[in-house]
């Protein structure tokens, strides 16, 4: 369940740029502290690295998705538990609509997700969003489930991670579908939570909000996107639509003034 009151606060934190703090404690569904999150995920991006096909060196994927996740980053004001400043961005060969932000520093994104969308705006609001989901501990929750009952003493995650059911498990938790392709679709609370924070992301960032709703008509209305398993783990129903549209309507003045008082005019083209 959503902290309504946390995710009210950091909503208007983020639009006063004053900052705020999310968690980086155990409880309200969370098992895990970002000290230990930070550490599982380190050992799960090994075992992915060798699992899927990361390009090597650097592409114009790469400097976009970077450029994105930079001024994203720099764009939040605020004492983040565990927050990084910088983060590392990994693109992968796969052509799909599919990106997540995991604790231990790493944007991982397909490299469909700028190649494929019109332009910075949307491809920052699918980065926001994995942000957010991060940024909102929604993977720590998901993980606990799978987790619940473990002994955090008697937990060995790199024995864990190396069998199949623990690597697709740990993988549906950080919001990817598995090696079978099998989903597990984030509730509409962590849905609306993390679109609340990354409308505000993308505002305060310069990039124009209303991206997040050209990405959902395409992701409707462009089968060559390969959308359909990024649409089944981040639901949004049409009546919801209306929801997010009232969102990026709320966020327009912050994006306009970052624009012209503050200068953020990023250029990831």
């Amino acid at each position: 369940m959503v902290n309504k009151k946390v995710l009210i606060t950091c909503a208007l934190a983020l639009s006063s740029l004053i900052g705020c703090t999310i968690s980086g404690y155990t409880g309200g569904g969370r098992d895990f502290t970002i000290g230990q999150m930070e550490g599982m995920t380190d050992v799960y991006f090994k075992e992915f690295s060798d699992n899927h096909g990361i390009i090597p060196g650097t592409t114009p994927e790469l400097k976009k998705s970077q450029c994105i996740m930079r001024a994203l980053g720099r764009a939040i004001n605020g004492a983040f538990a565990g927050m990084r400043t910088e983060w590392s961005v990994e693109v992968t060969r796969d052509c799909s609509m599919n990106a997540t932000v995991l604790s231990n520093g790493h944007l991982v994104i397909s490299n469909c997700v700028v190649g494929m969308l019109n332009n910075q705006d949307e491809a920052a609001y699918i980065i926001a969003h994995a942000y957010a989901h991060n940024l909102l501990e929604h993977d720590n929750e998901r993980l606990s489930t799978y987790l619940s009952g473990v002994s955090k003493k008697d937990l060995n995650i790199k024995k864990y991670l190396r069998t199949p059911d623990g690597y697709n498990n740990f993988t549906k938790a950080v919001g990817l579908p598995d090696k079978e392709g099998e989903i597990l679709p984030y509730t509409m609370d962590h849905e609306r939570a993390a679109d609340v924070f990354a409308i505000q992301m993308m505002a305060n960032a310069g990039f124009n909000p209303s991206g997040a709703l050209i990405v959902w008509q395409n992701m409707n209305t462009r089968d060559e996107l390969n959308a359909e398993k990024f649409r089944d783990i981040h639901p949004h129903s049409s009546e919801y639509l209306n929801e997010l549209s009232n969102l990026v309507e709320g966020a327009m003045p912050i994006y306009r003034k970052m624009r012209t008082e503050f200068g953020r005019k990023p250029m990831c083209q």
